[in-house]
């Protein structure tokens, strides 16, 4: 599926789905309310699901290439894994991330 494709199925979904979501207000100083904890959780998991999905499609893309240059030349096996590596990176970052914005 064309990349192009995915996004504006994806914008489609996300737009429906926040929809449902309420608005966020105000809160009095001291008091925790249960929206304000749920939004926490909400953008938590949007922080984490937009890192799996960017390292999702650079591991496919650096992979893909990585494997092709190991086919071609045996001494680029090793920079492909680490190109690869670096990828996954961007997964480990979010939940990071989301961890920051679960801890606030």
């Amino acid at each position: 599926m064309n990349y192009k494709i995915s996004f504006i199925i994806l914008t489609i979904i996300a737009t429906v789905f926040l929809q449902f979501v309420p608005l966020a207000y105000a809160q009095e100083e001291g008091s925790a309310s249960s929206e304000a904890e749920g939004m926490k959780f909400l953008s938590a998991g949007i922080a984490f699901a937009g890192a799996a999905l960017g390292a999702g499609m650079a591991i496919a893309r650096a992979g893909s290439a990585g494997l092709a240059a190991a086919a071609e030349n045996e001494n680029l096996k090793t920079q492909g894994l680490i190109i690869t590596a670096l990828a996954e990176a961007i997964a480990i970052y979010g939940i990071v991330v989301a961890l920051l914005i679960l801890g606030s």
